[in-house]
């Protein structure tokens, strides 16, 4: 993590611009979010700086917050901090105005806050009793907070300190937004990448919803045979498919939970007159950091046998494979050796070998025999 080493009184212009760029740059995937909470924090003499959302839905929650390890945070989940009737921090920042500064002394008072659990056996207790906060955003269906954490020794911000924090936070607000706009269009980015396919393809979110469909998945589930879109999940006509398909989708969504394990799975769907639908579910690669919003899992319906385009695009999509990438692992796993794959796609043998080091990392795999296995998982071959 980048060292944020100035004092208050050396903090200047070019010291402001840097931390607006270091959360600018999170947003776009160039940086940490974490890393610009620290700068944050250093800028207002603070302990910890933290970005908190609360959301209808399980992925679009989170909390994250430096300088503190994962036993602070499950204590304050035990001791009630997330709950607003028992922690009057959130319950203020969930009602007061967008970009409405909150400190300690506009939230409780101190007789308040000598009864208060949260406060007198946890805040104080871990040395962390005072903040200032803000709401950045507030949908209907997700709010995202913005605070500072100070020490019993930092005690309550200072002026200058509040105004640091006051003239950047409309900043972090912009990237917030950013971010989650860019996870909204990469929905529609992947949409567009197998449309030309004419393949019925519906990308779901963290909560497992179908966030954007291609004409063909359009087509399918307008008429009714094998697969139906109710609130945005789709279901299948036999209950018991629905629940597999549910369940697979919840699978794909909460991404890998160790290195090599599958990342498909695959259904048979009735459909009329006694045929089959065959549904793959991928799930998706996730970004560090997420506001909810990305895509986080495929579902494709397909035919018996696997298309090169349409391989090359799961490839591209399930491992984050460049085209040329996914061009050589699919000749690879179709028997060429180096040498032959340099001709068919006129590059050295050299640039061949180390786009094949790149393949088998990004898949997990040692050997070309795990690749084949791996491509085989995914239908491609």
């Amino acid at each position: 993590m980048r060292g944020w080493g100035w004092s208050l009184a050396a903090f200047d212009e070019e010291a402001w611009l840097s931390i607006v760029d270091a959360f600018n740059a999170a947003a776009l995937e160039q940086g940490s979010w974490l890393e610009a909470l620290a700068g944050l924090a250093a800028a207002t003499g603070s302990h910890s700086g933290q970005l908190i959302s609360f959301g209808s839905s399980a992925s679009a929650q989170f909390n994250w917050i430096t300088e503190v390890d994962p036993d602070w945070l499950e204590g304050l989940v035990a001791a009630g901090g997330t709950d607003p009737s028992r922690n009057p921090r959130l319950a203020a920042g969930l009602r007061a105005p967008v970009l409405r500064l909150l400190t300690d002394v506009d939230v409780i008072s101190p007789e308040e806050r000598r009864r208060n659990p949260i406060y007198a056996d946890f805040l104080d207790n871990h040395d962390l009793p005072f903040i200032c906060a803000t709401t950045l955003i507030r949908t209907g269906q997700q709010a995202v907070g913005l605070a500072v954490l100070r020490s019993n020794g930092q005690r309550e911000i200072e002026p200058d300190q509040r105004r640091i924090f006051a003239s950047i936070a409309p900043h972090i607000r912009s990237a917030v937004r950013t971010q989650m706009a860019l996870e909204g269009q990469a929905a529609q980015v992947l949409a567009g990448a197998f449309e030309s396919l004419t393949l019925p393809v519906f990308i779901c979110d963290g909560n497992g919803s179908v966030r954007v469909m291609t004409k063909g998945a359009e087509e399918l589930v307008s008429t009714g045979d094998g697969l139906t879109l109710n609130q945005q999940r789709l279901n299948a006509v036999r209950a018991e498919e629905t629940a597999s398909l549910a369940a697979a989708i919840q699978r794909a969504t909460h991404g890998l939970q160790r290195p090599g394990e599958p990342p498909l799975t695959t259904l048979l769907i009735h459909r009329k007159a006694g045929a089959f639908l065959v549904l793959d579910v991928i799930p998706l690669p996730r970004r560090p950091y997420s506001f909810g919003f990305e895509p986080r899992a495929l579902v494709v319906a397909r035919s018996g046998r696997p298309d090169p385009r349409r391989s090359r695009l799961l490839l591209q999509a399930a491992y984050r494979l460049t085209s040329a990438e996914a061009d050589v692992a699919l000749q690879l796993a179709g028997g060429h050796p180096p040498e032959t794959i340099a001709a068919n796609r006129n590059v050295s043998v050299g640039t061949v070998r180390a786009q094949i080091r790149t393949i088998y990392s990004k898949l997990n795999v040692g050997r070309q025999i795990e690749l084949v296995a791996r491509l085989r998982e995914l239908a491609c071959i």
